[in-house]
């Protein structure tokens, strides 16, 4: 799993601020952008919005992630989030898995923890997938087009996708999918990296955004 911040809205803690203000101040947001604050002035307001839970004012900050070789498992997941969270997937229809295309001649794939940690599992798991791999190949082979030829791929095959959320997206996709017992390790991962790389660029968003 590989994730980079593509672009990200500048500012968080200003456009939060001046979104929040405006619903409580005379002053328009043109006004507003032009008053000298502190960051800890402004923090002081936020802090009282998050803990209110008035976060359309954080709807206002975007964050678009670029994510590579997670499985097809991990985005059935992702993808049940579907207000304020839009996604670009590399296709299956379009993109070939033919071995001949692939770095060592095998479909780019996920193994779980559990599995690679028994090794018996582990064996038999890597089997599955050589026969896939095989019958992937004989299918195009037998002049099946790839977008017919990928039903046999597995829901550990890899993907990748371009993904933007604004940040009160975020805030409920990790709750659900971090924070919440029994969320699953892959999707657990990425969500906290994606943490990780926004709190680097928003340190104030730390307290709010707890890393699990």
């Amino acid at each position: 799993m590989e994730i980079k911040l593509i672009s990200k809205t500048p500012n968080y803690l200003r456009t939060c601020w001046t979104a929040a203000r405006t619903c409580y101040s005379a002053d328009s947001p043109i006004e507003l952008l032009t008053q000298e604050k502190t960051d800890e002035e402004m923090l002081r307001l936020l802090d009282r919005i998050m803990k209110s839970k008035h976060l359309s004012v954080v709807e206002h900050c975007a964050m678009t992630f670029a994510v590579k070789d997670v499985s097809r498992t991990l985005l059935a997941q992702y993808s049940r989030h579907r207000i304020g969270v839009s996604l670009s997937v590399q296709s299956q229809r379009y993109v070939s898995e033919q071995s001949s295309k692939q770095a060592g001649g095998l479909f780019g794939h996920v193994v779980p923890q559990t599995i690679m940690e028994n090794g018996e599992a582990h064996v038999r798991y890597m089997d599955c997938m050589k026969a896939i791999q095989a019958a992937y190949d004989e299918l195009l082979a037998l002049g099946v087009a790839k977008q017919d030829a990928r039903f046999v791929l597995p829901g550990g095959a890899c993907t990748n996708f371009v993904t933007t959320l604004n940040l009160r997206s975020f805030m409920d996709v990790y709750e659900k999918r971090v924070t919440t017992p029994g969320a699953q390790w892959e999707i657990k991962e990425m969500m906290c990296r994606m943490r990780d790389l926004i709190v680097a660029e928003e340190p104030w968003l730390e307290q709010y955004i707890p890393r699990s």
